[in-house]
C-alpha cells in the first residue's frame, strides 16, 4: 500500500504521542499552582477563530422577600457581562540527536519529560497570572497593622509590611463585607502567596496553620476563613520597600479566571529528519485566559500589592 502509514514510524507514527502527552501533563499538574484555580466553562475546539467571549453572570439587581399571601412575587433581573479573550500559541521544544540517545546510559527522554514539564506548568501558570493581574481591587500594607485600598486596579501606596494576620483579616472582611463576594469553596476563600508572602503570614500564625489538612495543591495552612496556597513562580516576591516584600492574590468564588483552548497542551515527539539522526521533543498548546470579573460590581479578587 502506497502511502503515509502510521505503522511506519519514520512516515506517521512518531508525529503525536498520546500517552506522552498525558505522562508530562500528569506529573505537571501538581506544579500548576496558579491554574487549578481557573474555570473552563466550554470545550473551545480547532476552527474557531482566535477570539473567544464568555458569558458572565452577575448577581440578581433586587433581593428577595416576605410575601403577602395576596401579593404576586416580584420580577427582577440580573446583569449579563462578556469577556473577550484572545487565543495564542504556546510552546517549547529540546532537540537532541540519535547518537545522543542510542549511547545514553540512562534515558535521556525521561529527564527532557521532566523539563518540558516544569517549562510547561511555569509558562501556563504565569499566563494565568498575568490574567488575575487585571484585578481592580488592590490591598497594600502600609504598616503592620494598617493598610490601603484602592479600586482602580492601581496600588498608589508603597508596602511597608508582609502578608500577616491583620492584613488576611482585612482583606476578608472587605471581600465579605463591602465587595460582597462570595467564598471560593466550602465557606474558604482562597489565597496565591509568593514565597515572601507566605513567610510573612506563616510566621505570624504558624502555630494554627500546622494543624490544617492541604487539598489543593500548595496549600500550606489555612486561616480566618482563607486558605493559602504557595508558589514559586509568575508572582513579584521583591515589592515594596526596600523590595523586601511579597505579592499575593485572595480569590473569591465560583469563578476567577476563564479558560478557553483549541488545542490543550500536547508533547509532539519532533519528525525525524536527516535518516533518523535529528529528533527532539516538544510541548505545544493553542489558549487563552481572562479574568472573570473586571471593574464590574462582581469583582472577586484582591491583589496584596504596591506601587
Amino acid at each position: 500500500m502506497a502511502g503515509q502509514l502510521f505503522a511506519t514510524s519514520t512516515q506517521g507514527q512518531l508525529l503525536y504521542s498520546p500517552l506522552l502527552s498525558k505522562e508530562v501533563l500528569e506529573a505537571a499538574q501538581p506544579d500548576l499552582k496558579i491554574r487549578q484555580f481557573v474555570s473552563a466553562r466550554e470545550a473551545w475546539g480547532k476552527n474557531a477563530g482566535e477570539t473567544f467571549l464568555i458569558d458572565k453572570y452577575g448577581n440578581i439587581d433586587t433581593a428577595g422577600g416576605q410575601l403577602m399571601e395576596t401579593s404576586t412575587i416580584p420580577a427582577h433581573s440580573f446583569r449579563l457581562y462578556q469577556a473577550t479573550c484572545t487565543l495564542h500559541e504556546y510552546g517549547n521544544s529540546i532537540p537532541f540527536t540519535r547518537k545522543y540517545e542510542d549511547l545514553s546510559q540512562v534515558s535521556v527522554r525521561e529527564g527532557i519529560v521532566l523539563t518540558l514539564k516544569n517549562d510547561l506548568a511555569k509558562v501556563i501558570d504565569t499566563q494565568v497570572e498575568a490574567a488575575l493581574d487585571d484585578a481592580k481591587i488592590r490591598y497594600v500594607g502600609t504598616a503592620t497593622d494598617g493598610g490601603v485600598v484602592t479600586t482602580d486596579g492601581t496600588a498608589t501606596a508603597t508596602a511597608t509590611s508582609s502578608l500577616n494576620k491583620f492584613h488576611v483579616k482585612e482583606i476578608i472582611d472587605y471581600m465579605y463585607q463591602t465587595m460582597k463576594a462570595e467564598p471560593w469553596a466550602g465557606g474558604d476563600y482562597m489565597a496565591i502567596c509568593s514565597s515572601d508572602a507566605k513567610r510573612g503570614i506563616y510566621d505570624d500564625v504558624e502555630a494554627i496553620l500546622q494543624y490544617t489538612k492541604y487539598p489543593a495543591s500548595g496549600e500550606f495552612g489555612r486561616y480566618y476563613d482563607c486558605r493559602f496556597v504557595k508558589t514559586n513562580h509568575a508572582l513579584d516576591n521583591a515589592i515594596g520597600a526596600g523590595s523586601a516584600y511579597g505579592e499575593a492574590y485572595f480569590l473569591g468564588g465560583p469563578d476567577v479566571v476563564f479558560e478557553a483552548n483549541a488545542v490543550s497542551p500536547i508533547v509532539i515527539p519532533k519528525e525525524v529528519t536527516d535518516y533518523q539522526r535529528s529528533r527532539g521533543l516538544a510541548w505545544y498548546a493553542i489558549m487563552g485566559w481572562v479574568i472573570a470579573h473586571n471593574a464590574d460590581p462582581d469583582n472577586n479578587v484582591v491583589k496584596y500589592d504596591s506601587a
